[in-house]
């Protein structure tokens, strides 16, 4: 399921896309003239676009009125789409549960989720299925002509001809199904992906709050991911209905990016699009409509990081005109940056900075998802909603007469010509992601290519109009109009509700069963289970080899111009990308571990004593593609043992990157902890209040780093740096800020001494630059020298890092949250380094067990949303994982199994690993695995090839030899099982606000 989360730049426009610096010729249109018909399309209209370096192709399917967008451009990571219309016509989650059972089998393709066996048998570098709140759509990019083609195909076949079985409906979306699949007298219960994966998704506060305004607000758009109190009610044959209705060759909206062919999709698209007719697209949305003040007020999840009084997100929302208006909806997202981007933005000041919130909520900032466009203002963490609601109506009273400092409006403009020119191998699925919502609702695509024109008639109008361009743009839509209120209140009893409900509902279905009934569903549960367990011949499916994958890995030559500094040399369009670090091991105690996060945070956000950090951030904004810090620990490849490190990043056009290296002086050597106390309070509450949401979004990710710290030194300090742990020790500091004398000496006073020890790190300090000269290499080192001259030298080694202790016990762990499902992680330890010979065997073991065993005990059988195995080949960990686990105690028992390997199970796995390994990478990281890990081109090279050589036998053989010979560390993240996670036999980390 697609859920956005809200950025001042999102949408139609995609302010922050990029450049990449492939060539291009205005000459490249001609290729496309109007009105040529090729393989059933016409071209109806060309666009050049030379600040993309890109020709964008608007066709038209003449039989069927098909739309299709290609872009052409010298990129060779190409993307494909097939995207529709799917208004939702109720909260019963028909478009999400038709996402996924269109793509398990069709009629060319009829085996079970070629969808998933797809991942094995291609290198494609993404591939995906998404559901908006309007729209569906089906995407890939792959660099392989014949993948391309490969993926094309069987997307095509599943979307448009799928088999539609009933009984992948009642798998993928929701069924009722005996707890034991071998008793028939057993508890029947509610299964299904999609059923757990969205009580997963509305355990997740931040997800709940948007899902239920966006539906308060817009009467006309139901929850397209579903209710889980209203999927229960969806029917086969609603479903069926739905496939008929919307995917259909009228309502598509194709779409293809790079340097393939255009013609080869066209005559595949048609070949499928002849054997539909022409019919209207499905109903439009119907506008937003309110002519007076809105007040709603619901119930939400509780946060256990937050005081009670502070339980409470609110937020107002403004109609501010129609979406298609593409100039005035870009003047209203200059103004939402202006408003709430940052430390130096006035909403921010007022509302986060004055303690009125503690961040932000998800739904801020301007949204042209619908005809109508809006803007809302919110914040969480709120005890008194009226001086919210008074504060935000002051803010605008003034910004409608108050003047536009021009140094802002200049920051955000050069953020975005700086944007334009920052690669990213992903530019053709940016380019998507921001055209097709607006597409399927009628918008023209086009529109939101048309980024220069844009910014040419701002800066004229800005110029002559200055300030007055906004303030119309507040009285027209802002100052004494409808306001749409919204609020969620935090309550305790919200888990246990939402679960009494699910067993009511539940009960009053199992109570309409007879005997025939129960019959069924025991007998559907035992065929379900022999589905999952059949094997099936796989060889209608197209495939990729081994032998399309190159042995030579692609080299990233660095050099070193002095003992500090490396260098790479490349393609960079006039920007200049520098990394730096601190190498902390041995420097400070064990008990400042858990500050490292807190101090890289400070460093980006507190100030120094001669400049607020708004005016720092001003600079930055005007200065630089940005800046960063933060705290991290790494293995060596060689001995496994952790390394401790402040890292701190920035880019920016060439000839401006002295300015990155002043800002580092500032933030490193100048940030004022003692003056800047009011303001570190603020992050505190603000690293508290988003701690929950980070863990409903990766919970697994965060009980496989709780499982391997028990016998990983790195993975250890990772738990400390940004684990459970480290949430504690936020819980812990938060408690400290109502005690000035506490606060000062457990927070304040040991960032001081952080701050001290880093000033003494003069030769541990190590950079890393990636430009396109040598000329600016040997410049940017320089200043680099200089800066580093401003350190002292360093202090002597007194602690030892990898001495940091392990996390202890031999229980599994429930990590107790207030969540409707369950996330797991299995850990066990290889204690072999990167360079092993047998690392290459275990990670391709891991990529196999995902996809041919524990999809399906995990998802299929267990209904879980997903599940399966990974190895860390850096730290030594070979773990298991579940994510949205309806029967996590399940899952922990299957990671304990063993399973077979054949030959043809080794050739999937590597392909599926090196879509990760091979996958096209950004300029500003290329050869950073050498400068953060110490991997070099003959480490990855020989690895490499060990992948490549790898035999089933190798596979047996690791799996022996790794698997299974000590006991590994489970851990479950959730909601207590009653008298199966209890004490003595689990331990239980339960946070809670102080």
């Amino acid at each position: 399921m697609l859920r956005c989360r809200q950025s001042l730049f999102k949408g139609s426009f995609c302010l922050r896309r990029t450049l990449a610096t492939a060539s291009w010729s205005p000459h490249l249109a001609t290729k496309y003239p109007v009105g040529q018909a090729l393989h059933g399309y016409e071209i109806k209209r060309v666009l050049p676009v030379p600040e993309w370096r890109l020709v964008a192709v608007d066709l038209v399917h003449g039989q069927t009125g098909a739309q299709h967008l290609h872009l052409d451009r010298a990129d060779n990571n190409n993307v494909f789409s097939i995207g529709f219309r799917t208004l939702p016509p109720d909260s019963t989650g028909v478009p999400h549960i038709l996402e996924h059972t269109t793509l398990c089998g069709s009629v060319k393709y009829p085996v079970h989720d070629p969808f998933f066996k797809m991942l094995n048998k291609s290198l494609a570098n993404f591939m995906n299925a998404m559901t908006g709140p309007h729209y569906t759509f089906f995407p890939f990019a792959t660099t392989n002509g014949r993948d391309f083609a490969n993926l094309r195909d069987v997307y095509l076949d599943s979307i448009l001809n799928p088999l539609l079985k009933w009984e992948d409906f009642v798998q993928e979306g929701w069924r009722l199904e005996n707890r034991d699949l071998e008793d028939k007298t057993s508890e029947i219960v509610f299964k299904g992906v999609v059923y757990n994966e969205m009580k997963g998704q509305i355990s997740n506060a931040d997800y709940f709050f948007w899902s239920q305004f966006q539906q308060a607000l817009y009467p006309d758009l139901n929850n397209s991911g579903g209710d889980p109190q209203k999927i229960t009610d969806l029917t086969y044959e609603d479903l069926v209905k739905f496939h008929r209705n919307n995917y259909h060759a009228s309502n598509a909206r194709t779409f293809t990016y790079g340097d393939f062919p255009l013609e080869d999709t066209l005559k595949r698209l048609n070949k499928e699009f002849v054997e539909f007719g022409r019919r209207q697209s499905p109903r439009a949305l119907k506008q937003l409509d309110f002519d007076k003040d809105m007040h709603i007020v619901k119930q939400g999840q509780f946060d256990p990081m937050l005081p009670e009084e502070k339980q409470t997100k609110t937020s107002m929302t403004w109609k501010i005109g129609d979406s298609k208006d593409t100039y005035e909806t870009f003047l209203w997202r200059v103004l939402g940056n202006i408003l709430m981007d940052g430390q130096s933005s006035v909403l921010y000041q007022r509302l986060i900075d004055t303690g009125i919130g503690t961040e932000f909520t998800v739904n801020c900032g301007v949204d042209t998802l619908l005809d109508t466009n809006v803007l809302t203002v919110g914040v969480t963490g709120v005890s008194d909603v009226d001086a919210f609601r008074a504060c935000v109506n002051d803010v605008f009273q003034k910004v409608a007469v108050a003047p536009i400092e021009e140094m802002k409006v200049n920051a955000i403009i050069q953020q975005l010509e700086l944007s334009k020119k920052d690669h990213k191998p992903d530019f053709g699925l940016q380019l998507l992601y921001s055209i097709l919502p607006g597409w399927t609702n009628s918008m023209d695509p086009f529109e939101a290519l048309k980024f220069e024109e844009l910014i040419h008639r701002f800066r004229e109008d800005f110029a002559t109009r200055g300030s007055a361009l906004f303030h119309d743009l507040v009285k027209k839509w802002i100052l004494d109009k409808p306001i749409f209120h919204f609020s969620m209140v935090g309550s305790k009893e919200l888990a246990k509700e939402l679960e009494e409900e699910e067993q009511a509902r539940l009960k009053n279905k199992v109570a309409k069963l007879d005997t025939q009934d129960r019959q069924i569903i025991y007998d559907r549960g035992l065929l379900l289970r022999d589905k999952q367990a059949k094997k099936e011949n796989l060889s209608c499916l197209p495939t990729l080899q081994t032998s399309d994958i190159s042995r030579e890995a692609v080299y990233y030559p660095v050099e070193m111009l002095n003992d500090q500094t490396m260098v790479r040399i490349t393609d960079t369009n006039g920007i200049t990308y520098m990394r730096g670090k601190i190498e902390m091991n041995d420097l400070i105690p064990h008990d400042l571990y858990a500050y490292l996060p807190l101090f890289a945070d400070s460093l980006t956000s507190l100030g120094t004593k001669t400049k607020p950090f708004k005016d720092i951030e001003d600079e930055i904004k005007l200065n630089t593609g940005g800046i960063s810090s933060h705290s991290s620990v790494t293995t060596d490849p060689l001995t496994l043992q952790p390394r401790l490190n402040l890292g701190f990043d920035g880019w920016c056009l060439n000839h401006k990157g002295g300015k990155v290296v002043d800002l580092w002086d500032q933030l490193i050597l100048n940030t004022d902890f003692n003056a800047n106390k009011n303001v570190l309070k603020v992050l505190i509450k603000i690293l508290a209040s988003s701690a929950v949401s980070s863990v409903t979004e990766a919970g697994h990710s965060f009980a496989r780093g709780y499982a391997t710290a028990h016998f990983s030194k790195t993975k250890a300090i990772a738990e400390t740096l940004g684990g459970i742990e480290q949430l504690k020790f936020v819980m812990q500091l938060n408690s400290y800020l109502e005690d000035e004398s506490l606060f000062q000496t457990m927070v304040v006073d040991k960032l001081v001494q952080l701050q001290l020890i880093m000033m003494n790190c003069k030769d541990r300090l190590r950079f890393f630059v990636t430009t396109d000269t040598t000329n600016q290499a040997e410049a940017i080192t320089g200043q680099l020298a200089t800066f580093r001259d401003k350190f002292l030298s360093s202090s002597n080694e007194s602690f030892t890092t990898g001495d940091y202790p392990l996390l202890s016990g031999t229980k599994p762990t429930l990590l107790n949250f207030p969540f409707q499902t369950h996330y797991t992680a299995y850990c066990e330890n290889t204690n072999i380094p990167y360079v092993h010979a047998d690392t290459a065997p275990l990670q391709i073991l891991s990529s196999i067990l995902t996809s041919k065993h524990l999809h399906k005990e995990i998802r299929e059988s267990g209904g879980a949303y997903g599940g399966g195995a990974g190895y860390d080949s850096l730290v030594g960990s070979f773990n298991y994982y579940s994510y949205r686990d309806p029967t996590p105690l399940r899952s922990l028992q299957v990671f304990h199994r063993t399973f077979d390997i054949e030959a043809a199970d080794v050739t999937n796995g590597k392909l599926r690993l090196f879509q990760d390994i091979d996958a096209p990478i950004s300029r500003r990281g290329e050869a950073v695995w050498n400068f953060e890990n110490g991997i070099t081109h003959k480490m990855r090279q020989e690895r490499r090839e060990r992948f490549l050589d790898t035999t089933s036998q190798d596979v047996e053989r690791v799996r022996d030899k790794y698997l299974k010979r000590q006991p590994g560390y489970g851990v479950v993240v959730g909601a207590p099982i009653p008298g199966k996670t209890d004490p003595p036999a689990w331990d239980t980390v339960t946070l809670s606000a102080s």
